[in-house]
C-alpha cells in the first residue's frame, strides 16, 4: 500500500470536538474520619505487630538489664504521749503532733546525721552498692559519654559537673569525710519518707539490690530516729539537772551570804529582841493603848469629882450625888432612917415628945443621919482620891510613851535596812527550797525518758523486687511499639501520594476505572501467561479492560485506542502486548503499533526485528504496508514496531500522514492499539490522542504519583482527548485487599480483583 506524500485537506475527516469528562468532587472529610484512620492503621497491622514485638523485646531486655531493687517499708507512729513521773512535764513539755510537725519529723529521719548513724551501724562502707569507692571501673560504655572528651576547664562549668579536686591537696581526714558524704548521698537517694494519708504514721521506704539490706536500712533509720529522739530527751533532762545543780549551788551561796548579812547588821546595831524595832513598836502600841485607857479613866474621874463638887457648892444635898445614891451603905442607912422615921411617927402619935421612947427614936434617927453624912463624905473623898490617882497614872504613861516614841525614831531607820536584808534572805531561801524540790523530782528521770514515737511495723525482707516494675516496663514497651507502629503507618499513609484503591483514582480524576490488572509473580511473562492461562485473574482483568473500552462509546466500538501514561515504567507496553495477544487468540484482528522511539518495547516482547517499522512507514513509504507488519505466530496478532528513529519520522508522527495510516489500517482490524511515550515525556502523545477514537490512561498501582497523573490528564483534557477510562496495572492483590478493607466490588467500573496464581 502506497501512502501519498501530502494529504489534501478535503481528504481529511473533520476534527471531532470532545467535551471534557465530568470531574467528581470527593466528599469532604471522607479520608480523614475516625473510621478511615482505623482502616489506615489496620492496613499496616503487620508493621504495627513487628514494631510492637521489637519494642517489647527491647523492653524485656531493658528490664532484664536493670538491676532489681527490693523495697522494704518500716512505719513509725509520731505523737505517742510519753510516760510522766512527778512534775517532769514542767521541765520537758511534749508538743501535740500536727501536719507541720509530722513533716518536720520526716525531714529529721532523712537528715544526714541519722544517715551517718545508719552507715556506721550497718557498716555500709564495705558495701559497694552504697560506697562509690568500691564500685568497679566503668567499662567500654564510658567511652560513649561525650562529657568525657571535654576539657576539664569546660566540664567544670557544665551542669551537674564538679570541679576536679587535686588528690595531693586533700588530707586523709578530708578524703574520709568526702567518702562518707558520698555514701550518705547514695543512702539518702535510696530512702524515702512519706506520710500515710492524713494519719500520724510515717512510712520509711528503703531500696536495695538485696532484700535483707533493704529491710536493715529501713529498720536502721527507724531505730536511729527513735534513739535520737530519746537521746535528745535524755540530753534535755541532763541539761535541766545540770542547770538545777548550778542554780542550787549559787542560791546556797546567796542564802548564806544574805543570812550572814542579817546577823552582822543585827550585831552592829544591837537589834535583838526588846531593843529591836519590832519590840519598840510593840511597846509603843501597848503604851498607846494604856495611855488612852488612862486618859479615859482620868476624864471620867475628873467628871465625877467635878459633878459632886458642883452639887455640893450649889447647895444641893450631897446625898443626891450619883455615886452616893449608888452606894449600898448609903442605901442601907437610908432604909434604916426610913424605918426609924416610921417608928418615930408611930410613937409621936401615942406618946409625948419627951417620952423616952420618942427621945430614943429621935436619937436613933440622928445617929443614922450622922452615919449617912460620914459615908457621903467618905464617897466624895474617894472621888477626889480616884481623880488624883488617874491623873498621876495618865501623866506617867504619857511620859513613858514620849520617851519610847523618841527612842523608836532612831530604831526605825535601822529596821528598814534590816527588813530589806531579811526579805532578800527569805527570797533566796524560798528559791533554794523550790530548786531543791525540782532537783529531787528530776533525779533519775533520764531512765524514764521515752521517744514520742514508736515503731509500729518493722521492715521485713521483701520476697520479690519492687523496682523496676518489669511487667509495667514490658507493657509500656508494647504500648510504645504499637504507638510507634501506628504513627509510622499514619505517616506512611500521609506521605503516600500514590493510588491504592480504585475509588481514590475515580474521586480524584472523575474518570472510571476500566480494569485493575493484577501483578504476575513467577517466571512466566505476561504475554505468555494470557495464552497459557486464558481464564486466570490476569486474563479476566484484560477482558474487563476490553469490554470497558468497547462500552465507553455507545454508537460503535472504538477502532483505534491509544494507551498512555503519565511517566515511564507504568507497564503500558506489557499491557498493550498482553491485551493484543489475548484478543487475537480469541479470533479478533488486532494491530499493535509501537509509537515510542524513546523506549521501544513491542519488538522485544514479541521477539521480532525492528528494522522496518513505523519510522520507515512514515518516512520511506515502502511499496507495501505489509512489509512493516510483523505477525505473532502464537496468537495471530499484528505488530508494527517502532523502527529506526529519525527526526523526520518524529515530525511525521504528528502530521496527517499518521492519521492517514490509521485510517488506512482501520478497516482491516477490529482494534488498533497504540503504545506511546508517557504524556509528561513525549509531546507527540497529545497530538496522537486527537487522532484516535479513545484513550486508555494507565496508572501503576502504588507507584504513580497523584500529581503526575493529574498533570498528564490535564494535558489530555486540554487537547480534548476522548478518554475512555483509567487502567491500574501491576496491582498487588494482597496489598489491595488491605486498602479495600476486605470488600470486593463487582460493579462494571470496579472489577473484581482476583488473587494471582502462584507459579512457584
Amino acid at each position: 500500500m502506497a501512502l501519498p506524500d501530502r494529504i489534501h485537506p478535503q481528504a481529511a475527516q473533520p476534527p471531532v470536538i470532545y467535551a471534557a469528562p465530568p470531574v467528581y468532587v470527593p466528599a469532604q472529610g471522607k479520608d480523614a474520619d475516625f473510621t478511615d484512620t482505623l482502616r489506615r492503621i489496620w492496613r499496616h497491622r503487620g508493621t504495627i505487630l513487628v514494631s510492637t514485638f521489637i519494642f517489647t523485646a527491647i523492653a524485656v531486655l531493658t528490664a532484664r538489664q536493670i538491676p532489681s531493687h527490693y523495697i522494704a517499708d518500716a512505719r513509725i507512729l509520731v505523737g505517742v504521749p510519753a510516760a510522766r513521773a512527778l512534775n517532769i512535764e514542767a521541765i520537758i513539755a511534749d508538743i501535740s503532733p500536727d501536719a507541720e510537725r509530722i513533716q518536720n519529723e520526716a525531714y529529721v529521719i532523712q537528715s544526714r546525721d541519722v544517715a551517718r548513724q545508719v552507715v556506721d551501724k550497718l557498716n555500709l562502707k564495705d558495701n559497694a552498692e552504697f560506697n562509690p569507692a568500691l564500685r568497679p571501673t566503668p567499662g567500654w560504655l564510658s567511652h560513649l559519654d561525650p562529657m568525657r572528651y571535654l576539657p576539664e576547664a569546660v566540664r567544670a562549668y557544665m551542669p551537674g559537673q564538679k570541679a576536679p579536686v587535686q588528690q595531693e591537696d586533700i588530707s586523709p581526714q578530708q578524703r574520709a569525710e568526702r567518702e562518707m558524704n558520698a555514701m550518705i548521698d547514695t543512702l539518702l537517694a535510696k530512702v524515702e519518707v512519706t506520710t500515710l494519708g492524713r494519719s500520724h504514721v510515717l512510712n520509711i521506704e528503703a531500696r536495695s539490690i538485696a532484700p535483707d539490706t533493704a529491710a536493715a536500712v529501713a529498720n536502721g533509720f527507724s531505730e536511729a530516729y527513735l534513739a535520737r529522739q530519746r537521746s535528745d530527751k535524755v540530753a534535755a533532762s541532763e541539761e535541766v539537772e545540770k542547770f538545777l545543780a548550778d542554780r542550787i549551788a549559787t542560791l546556797r551561796e546567796q542564802v548564806e551570804k544574805s543570812d550572814q548579812a542579817v546577823e552582822m547588821y543585827r550585831r552592829q546595831n544591837n537589834l535583838y529582841q526588846g531593843a529591836s524595832a519590832g519590840m519598840t513598836a510593840q511597846q509603843l502600841t501597848e503604851l498607846n493603848t494604856q495611855l488612852i485607857v488612862a486618859q479615859t479613866a482620868k476624864a471620867e474621874a475628873d467628871s465625877r469629882l467635878g459633878e459632886a463638887q458642883a452639887l455640893r457648892r450649889s447647895g444641893v444635898d450631897s446625898q443626891s450625888v450619883p455615886q452616893v445614891l449608888q452606894s449600898p451603905v448609903v442605901q442601907q442607912l437610908k432604909a434604916q432612917q426610913a424605918e426609924a422615921d416610921r417608928r418615930l411617927a408611930d410613937l409621936s402619935g401615942s406618946l409625948g415628945p419627951q417620952h423616952p421612947r420618942v427621945v430614943s427614936a429621935k436619937a436613933e434617927i440622928n445617929d443614922i443621919r450622922g452615919k449617912i453624912n460620914a459615908e457621903v463624905g467618905r464617897i466624895i473623898g474617894s472621888l477626889q482620891h480616884e481623880a488624883r490617882t488617874t491623873t498621876a497614872r495618865y501623866e506617867a504613861l504619857r511620859k513613858n510613851f514620849e520617851r519610847l516614841q523618841g527612842q523608836a525614831g532612831g530604831v526605825n531607820e535601822k529596821s528598814i535596812r534590816l527588813n530589806a536584808l531579811e526579805r532578800e534572805a527569805t527570797v533566796n531561801r524560798n528559791l533554794l527550797e523550790q530548786m531543791m524540790g525540782r532537783a529531787k523530782e528530776t533525779i533519775g528521770q533520764e531512765q524514764l525518758q521515752k521517744p514520742n514515737a514508736k515503731l509500729i511495723s518493722a521492715a521485713a525482707p521483701p520476697t520479690k523486687p519492687g523496682f523496676p516494675p518489669k511487667t509495667l516496663i514490658v507493657f509500656l514497651g508494647a504500648v510504645a511499639g504499637a504507638l510507634v507502629g501506628m504513627a509510622y503507618a499514619l505517616l506512611r499513609e500521609g506521605v503516600d501520594r500514590t493510588f491504592r484503591r480504585s475509588d481514590q483514582l475515580e474521586s480524584l480524576t472523575g474518570l472510571p476505572v476500566l480494569a485493575m490488572v493484577p501483578m504476575l509473580r513467577g517466571g512466566m511473562t505476561p504475554i505468555a501467561h494470557v495464552l497459557r492461562k486464558p481464564v486466570s485473574p490476569y486474563s479476566e482483568a484484560l477482558r474487563k479492560l476490553h469490554i470497558g473500552i468497547e462500552l465507553s462509546e455507545a454508537a460503535q466500538s472504538p477502532k483505534t485506542v491509544l494507551f498512555g501514561s503519565a511517566v515511564p515504567g507504568e507497564g503500558k507496553s506489557v499491557l498493550v502486548a498482553s491485551l493484543g495477544r489475548m484478543l487475537a487468540s480469541h479470533g479478533r484482528r488486532i494491530l499493535m503499533i509501537d509509537c515510542d522511539w524513546r523506549n521501544p518495547r513491542l519488538h522485544k516482547l514479541f521477539q521480532c526485528q525492528n528494522r522496518n517499522g513505523l519510522a520507515e512507514l512514515l518516512c520511506d513509504q515502502p511499496e507495501s504496508i505489509d512489509d512493516c507488519i510483523f505477525t505473532d505466530t502464537l496468537s495471530g496478532a499484528d505488530i508494527i514496531p517502532a523502527g529506526i528513529f529519525s527526526p523526520q519520522a518524529m515530525r511525521y508522527l504528528t502530521t496527517d500522514r499518521m492519521k492517514l495510516i490509521l485510517q488506512a489500517l482501520a478497516p482491516r482490524y477490529d482494534m488498533i492499539m497504540l503504545d506511546t511515550a508517557p504524556v509528561l515525556v513525549g509531546a507527540e502523545v497529545l497530538t496522537l490522542s486527537r487522532m484516535v477514537d479513545k484513550v486508555a490512561f494507565v496508572v501503576r498501582w502504588g507507584d504513580t504519583k497523584r500529581d503526575a497523573v493529574m498533570e498528564a490528564l490535564k494535558d489530555l483534557v486540554e487537547v480534548q482527548a476522548d478518554i475512555a477510562g483509567l487502567v491500574m496495572t501491576r496491582v498487588d492483590s494482597k496489598g489491595y485487599r488491605k486498602y479495600s478493607y476486605g470488600q470486593l466490588n463487582y460493579e462494571y467500573d470496579r472489577p473484581v480483583l482476583a488473587k494471582p496464581m502462584d507459579w512457584s
